[in-house]
């Protein structure tokens, strides 16, 4: 299990964490789900509307490493409320764990992704950090 912690960059394993208060959400590795920290009895679970997505790993802007994602969103799930959607930045870090590859913070990431309407886009972990939302039972990019 990992720990999204509120300010922090970096999941935190749950071996070495033993204050939960500022816990935003939490990774399980064994479900591959992503559940938002919360007491609220009307969560529910969210897939991701992509149909496709690899990650593009950019130092000093010039390409370093592309990933496919694609076996990660078939068993991927979200668990939340609509009031409560995850960032980019908490997809990234549970892919991370997913896959058990870290990598270093001052590296820029981008999602390639095909969308639910198979339009190809590109979204920066930076620049489009929040724009995830929730549509017809979906978590989508806005």
């Amino acid at each position: 299990m990992w720990l999204f912690v509120s300010g922090h960059t970096v999941p935190i394993s749950l071996n070495n964490f033993y204050n939960t208060n500022h816990v935003s959400w939490v990774y399980n590795n064994s479900t591959v789900t992503l559940e938002k920290s919360t007491d609220a009895p009307n969560k529910q679970f969210y897939k991701l509307s992509w149909l496709s997505a690899k990650v593009l790993i950019r130092r000093d802007d010039a390409l370093q490493e592309e990933y496919d994602m694609d076996d990660f969103l078939g068993a991927f799930h979200i668990k939340t409320t609509h009031d409560y959607v995850p960032t980019l930045c908490n997809i990234f870090n549970a892919w991370c764990a997913y896959k058990k590859h870290w990598f270093q913070p001052h590296c820029n990431v981008e999602f390639y992704i095909i969308d639910e309407m198979g339009q190809d886009r590109v979204l920066d972990l930076v620049e489009h950090n929040f724009c995830l939302l929730i549509q017809r039972d979906k978590i989508v990019a806005a």
